[in-house]
């Protein structure tokens, strides 16, 4: 509705925090790279969700720039920047062992948005989360689908 630098600060840890969009991208594409000759099949399912990640940072990133603030890969600790780091990233060891870790990701990522739900005013905002907040609930389906049929 106005610029507003709290909930932009909320935002920018859902868009590049620890537990984010890009951090999912990152992970994602890593586990498709990985993956790609191992099981095609998940690992195209990894790339087309990574791009959905991708498509939500475009819209936090607007929201964050209309809000007011850069979209700059980071977060504020105690008032200093903290830029993204490709060690939040979960490599994995099998795939398995990636699937869990995206499955647990995607139901921190959701915990996140709710908590920032509760706490920002702004109805065009919180729509925005619950939009994102759907989407991560179909890749863990997904995500569920797959493992259930390679990781029994």
């Amino acid at each position: 509705m106005a610029p507003n630098r709290q909930y932009a600060e909320l935002l920018l840890e859902d868009y590049t925090g620890m537990i984010s969009e890009i951090t999912a991208v990152k992970q994602y594409l890593y586990h498709y790279f990985v993956l790609k000759s191992i099981n095609p099949e998940v690992a195209d399912l990894l790339e087309c969700v990574s791009l959905v990640e991708m498509h939500h940072m475009e819209m936090l990133a607007e929201t964050i720039r209309l809000l007011g603030v850069s979209p700059r890969y980071r977060v504020f600790r105690n008032n200093q920047e903290v830029y993204w780091s490709g060690t939040y990233v979960y490599y994995g060891l099998s795939l398995c062992d990636m699937l869990a870790a995206d499955i647990a990701g995607e139901w921190a990522a959701i915990a996140y948005y709710r908590d920032h739900q509760q706490r920002i005013a702004d109805p065009y905002i919180k729509e925005l989360l619950e939009r994102i907040i759907l989407d991560e609930y179909h890749h863990i389906k997904l995500f569920n689908d797959v493992m259930q049929k390679y990781c029994k």
